[in-house]
């Protein structure tokens, strides 16, 4: 047991270190301000890769509690597709990984995504009640 949780320790700290190369060739060095020391990088990078051990299962977490819980929603209300997009886009979006520009306060962290976008209805709903406008002669 020990073992697997020093294994699965591990292997997060080196997609997040592995990862961070990607967001470090990404900015621009023309419009950097001075450089900050090395150990401070490496701080962050270190803080980041610890937080991520415990933010990836929570997130991971939520987002299958929402799928589950969409699923769920969609059948219980008929197939009403809006019903379970509400539910599941917010649950599987966000971000997945804390970065160091997430712990410098430079980029800020989602955990819950944005809502669905809003479709516009072209037509009359079919769940709408009919109207009550009929002529009497």
């Amino acid at each position: 047991m020990k073992t697997q949780l020093l294994k699965g320790i591990a292997l997060a700290s080196l997609v997040t270190v592995m990862a961070t190369p990607i967001y470090a060739q990404t900015a621009d060095s023309s419009n950097q301000a001075a450089e900050q020391p090395v150990s401070e990088e490496a701080g962050y990078g270190v803080g980041a890769a610890l937080a991520s051990v415990f933010y990836i299962p929570a997130k991971v977490t939520y987002a299958g509690l929402g799928l589950l819980t969409g699923g769920l929603g969609y059948v219980l209300t008929g197939g009403r597709t809006d019903v379970a997009n509400n539910i599941i886009y917010p649950a599987i979006g966000g971000h997945y990984v804390v970065t160091p520009n997430h712990l410098k306060g430079t980029e800020p962290i989602y955990f819950v995504g944005a809502p669905p976008p809003v479709e516009i209805e072209t037509g009359p709903r079919a769940d709408a009640a009919p109207s009550t406008t009929t002529a009497t002669r």
